[in-house]
C-alpha cells in the first residue's frame, strides 16, 4: 500500500448514470522518461454509488479512510438518512471526501482507454484493498 502514498493520480472517469468513479494512477513503461518501478501497473480506486465527491482533478499520494464520527456537518444527512458512507481522502496534508457506498483498489495493466466504466467485464489482476480496509 505504499505505492499509494507515492504515486500520482487523478479522476479518470465518472458515470453519473450508475454513480461509478474511477481514480486512476496510470503505468508507466520503461521507455518513458518518468518511468519508475512503482508505475509497473496501474492502480484504480472504483468508488461505487457516488452521491458526493470532493476532490482536486489531480493529485500526489492518498490515504483513504472511512469516517464513522466526526463527520463534517454538510455530509451528516448522507450517512444518517441515506445509508451512505463517507470517505475521507487525505493527500499531502490536504483533506477531501468522497460520500459513497464502497470502494475497491485493483492493480492491472490495461491499455490506457480501459477501464471498468468502458468495459464493466474487465477483471483487477489483484484487489488491493476495499471499503472493509483501512489504508
Amino acid at each position: 500500500m505504499n505505492n499509494l502514498i507515492k504515486r500520482s493520480f487523478k479522476i479518470w472517469a465518472y458515470t453519473v448514470s450508475h454513480g461509478f468513479l474511477i481514480l486512476r494512477s496510470p503505468m508507466r513503461f520503461p521507455d518513458q522518461d518518468d518511468y519508475d518501478e512503482i508505475y509497473d501497473c496501474n492502480i484504480d480506486i472504483e468508488f461505487t454509488a457516488v452521491a458526493y465527491i470532493d476532490l482536486p482533478y489531480s493529485f500526489l499520494g492518498l490515504a483513504i479512510r472511512e469516517l464513522t464520527e466526526n463527520i463534517p456537518d454538510k455530509y451528516i444527512h448522507y450517512k444518517n438518512d441515506l445509508g451512505f458512507k463517507v470517505f475521507e481522502i487525505n493527500s499531502g496534508g490536504n483533506i477531501y471526501h468522497i460520500v459513497a457506498g464502497s470502494y475497491i483498489i485493483g492493480e492491472n495493466k490495461w491499455p490506457l482507454g480501459e477501464d471498468r466504466i468502458t468495459n464493466y467485464r474487465l477483471e483487477h489482476d489483484a484487489i488491493l484493498a476495499d471499503s472493509t480496509s483501512r489504508i
